[in-house]
C-alpha cells in the first residue's frame, strides 16, 4: 500500500530522482520478501501462508486477498516505469513474479448473499470475490475481500467484472459508514452513488455529545476521531474523479442533486477542476 502511494507520487509530479532513489528500492525489497519469504508450489505458484488477511482472519488466511490485489496492483506499475529508472534484472524478476502470483480468491455467496463463513458458499449462491483462498473463524470487523476495490482499484467504474465486485460488495460481513469503514471509499469506486453519499454525510456528521459538538465521537480508537474526515475526504475526491492511467473519469458516484466546486490532482502534473450542478460538469 504504501508502495503504490509512492508510485502514485512520482506519477503526480514526474520526480524521477524520487522514483530512482526511494520508489524503485522500496518496492523491489517488498517484492522482494514475498517472493523469497513465502513457498512456491510445485506448479510455481507462490502460496502466501502462513498468514492473515487483515485482523480479520488472523494466522489462518492462505493466500489472503488484500496481498494478492496489492501486489497485482504494484508490480504492473513498476514495469510500467520508465526502463531509465529500473534494471533490466529487476524487470525480469518482477515479470517472472506477476507470472507466479496466486490469482485473486473466488467463490459463491450464502443463498442469503453473504460472505461464506470459512469460505464454504452455497450451491445457490452469486460469485464474489473472498477474503483469502483458505480462511477460517473471523476476529476483527474489516472486509479484506474489498481491498480490490480500494485502495488496488483492480476492480471499478469502467473495468472488467464490475458485477462480481459489486456483489462482493452487497455480500461483506462488516458494512460501516463511519470511522475507519471503508463503505464509503469502496462504493464510490463501484460507481454505487446512493452508498457512497449516505456515507459520506454519516462521516462528516458522526458527532457525539462532546464539548465540542463538531468532534468526532470515538468509535474505535480516540477522540476526536480524525478517521471520520480521513476517509470522508477520500470518498468525497474518488465520487468526483477516478483515473487509471491516462484515463480521467469525471462523476463515477456523483450525486445529481449536489452541487461542487472542485479541484483534483491527477498524474503526469495534471489538475482538473470544474463547477457540478444537476449532474453535469460545467466551467472544465
Amino acid at each position: 500500500e504504501v508502495a503504490l502511494q509512492m508510485l502514485d507520487y512520482y506519477e503526480d509530479t514526474g520526480d524521477a530522482n524520487l522514483a530512482r532513489t526511494k520508489v524503485v528500492p522500496f518496492a523491489d525489497a517488498i517484492m522482494t520478501y514475498y517472493y523469497y519469504h513465502y513457498p512456491h508450489l510445485d506448479s510455481g505458484q507462490i502460496q502466501i501462508a502462513p498468514a492473515q488477511s487483515l485482523e480479520t482472519y488472523q494466522l489462518v488466511a492462505i493466500n489472503p486477498t488484500p496481498d494478492i490485489a496489492g501486489l497485482r496492483a504494484v508490480i504492473p506499475r513498476l514495469l510500467a516505469l520508465p526502463e531509465n529508472l529500473t534494471s533490466e534484472s529487476q524487470r525480469k524478476f518482477w515479470n517472472a513474479m506477476f507470472k507466479e502470483l496466486p490469482p485473486i480468491p473466488l467463490g459463491q455467496t450464502t443463498d442469503k448473499g453473504k460472505i461464506p463463513p470459512f469460505g464454504q458458499g452455497d450451491k445457490n449462491g452469486l460469485p464474489t470475490i473472498l477474503p483469502a483462498e483458505v480462511y477460517g473463524k473471523t476476529g476483527n470487523s474489516e472486509n479484506p475481500e474489498l481491498y480490490v476495490t480500494f485502495p488496488y482499484h483492480l476492480y471499478g467504474v469502467g473495468k472488467p467484472d464490475l458485477k462480481l465486485a459489486r456483489t462482493a460488495y452487497a455480500a461483506r460481513r462488516s458494512p460501516q459508514k463511519t470511522c475507519w469503514g471503508q463503505d464509503g471509499t469502496e462504493s464510490a469506486v463501484l460507481g454505487l452513488t446512493d452508498e457512497a453519499q449516505k456515507t459520506v454525510v454519516s462521516e462528516f456528521t458522526n458527532y457525539g455529545d462532546e464539548r465540542f459538538p463538531w468532534f468526532w465521537r470515538p468509535a474505535h480508537d480516540w477522540i476526536p476521531d480524525l478517521d471520520n474526515g480521513g476517509d470522508g475526504m477520500i470518498t468525497l475526491e474518488e465520487m468526483v474523479m477516478q483515473y487509471d492511467g491516462k484515463r480521467i473519469l469525471l462523476l463515477p458516484a456523483w450525486p445529481k442533486d449536489w452541487t461542487v466546486d472542485f479541484k483534483l490532482h491527477a498524474p503526469f502534473e495534471t489538475t482538473v477542476e470544474g463547477h457540478v450542478q444537476d449532474g453535469k460538469v460545467t466551467n472544465l
